[in-house]
């Protein structure tokens, strides 16, 4: 006796309530399939530098040389360079620790935008799980993030300007929490860009904003001293990369500075960047929530990729 998979897109179901409780199923599935996420991460990362002279050591050299222009650029800039001072380090170190941590959500979200139109062959195969094919995209950014966040440790310890400690063992929790994140945005995009295609050129404008709107240029401390009450108050609550960035700098060691008065002198004070846990916290909550709204939207809608794509 022969059985045969039988798939009807008109009879198959769907609706966004029907895929609340499956979503406790998505970690094992992603588990079944992880060979097949091992050799498209694994392809993605030789792709990236295939023919060029450096290979994988461009994985390097890249947060390198950001962390030598923002150390010189926007140190110089920021700092007071017309009385002949160096570059404030601290302020490289805090810049580098936002970008390196924001890149890494922005640059998967992108590519999972267009990831279901891009693999159109995969996808259209009825027993190919597209849920898992955006997996592979995360954990690329967090090993890229892994190289940046080496390169900011090694050099914020030589300028003495980091402060690691024992916070940095939960790194990996953060980095789950980023990963969750991104694939609750991604598969959302995803599926959103099968049906409007200007989604990923909508989403590439979104982020732009989106970058300004997070510490990754500013301190909160100085926002909070410029604009009090509700305006600073939205701007912490709504964002959800706000905790996510915090947490990675809580955890990395970064802290802010902040301008104060030394016996009539001016000088600059170190701000903690908030506390770790309560930021991995709130970041936790907006991963479940990013999950369940891209999980449910994502799945309700797959059985009309094949005929869009």
């Amino acid at each position: 006796m022969t059985l045969v998979r039988h798939y009807d897109a008109a009879t198959a179901p769907r609706g966004l309530i029907r895929h609340l409780l499956p979503i406790v199923g998505y970690p094992g599935r992603i588990w079944a399939n992880r060979y097949m996420v091992q050799n498209f991460l694994r392809r993605d990362l030789m792709g990236r530098f295939h023919g060029s002279f450096l290979g994988a050591y461009w994985l390097l050299v890249q947060p390198l040389f950001q962390f030598i222009v923002y150390f010189f650029v926007f140190g110089m800039l920021f700092g007071n360079w017309k009385t002949g001072q160096l570059p404030d380090a601290h302020l490289a170190v805090f810049l580098f620790s936002g970008i390196i941590a924001f890149h890494a959500l922005v640059e998967t979200t992108s590519q999972t935008c267009t990831i279901v139109v891009d693999n159109g062959n995969l996808v259209k195969k009825v027993a190919f799980p597209s849920e898992v094919l955006l997996v592979h995209v995360s954990l690329v950014s967090v090993v890229i993030y892994s190289v940046g966040a080496a390169v900011l440790v090694v050099t914020g310890l030589l300028a003495g300007v980091l402060r690691p400690g024992w916070l940095m063992l939960a790194l990996p929790l953060v980095l789950v929490v980023q990963v969750v994140i991104t694939l609750g945005i991604g598969l959302l995009l995803a599926s959103i860009n099968v049906f409007v295609r200007d989604m990923s050129q909508l989403w590439r404008i979104l982020t732009m904003a989106w970058m300004f709107l997070s510490p990754v240029f500013w301190e909160p401390a100085l926002m909070e001293a410029k604009f009090h009450g509700l305006p600073s108050k939205l701007l912490f609550a709504l964002n959800p990369a706000f905790p996510l960035i915090q947490a990675h700098r809580a955890a990395l060691g970064v802290t802010g500075t902040m301008e104060a008065s030394v016996n009539g002198i001016a000088a600059t004070r170190d701000v903690v960047v908030g506390d770790f846990w309560s930021n991995l916290g709130i970041s936790a909550v907006w991963a479940v929530v990013f999950l369940i709204v891209g999980y449910t939207v994502f799945m309700s809608r797959k059985h009309k990729f094949a005929d869009l794509i």
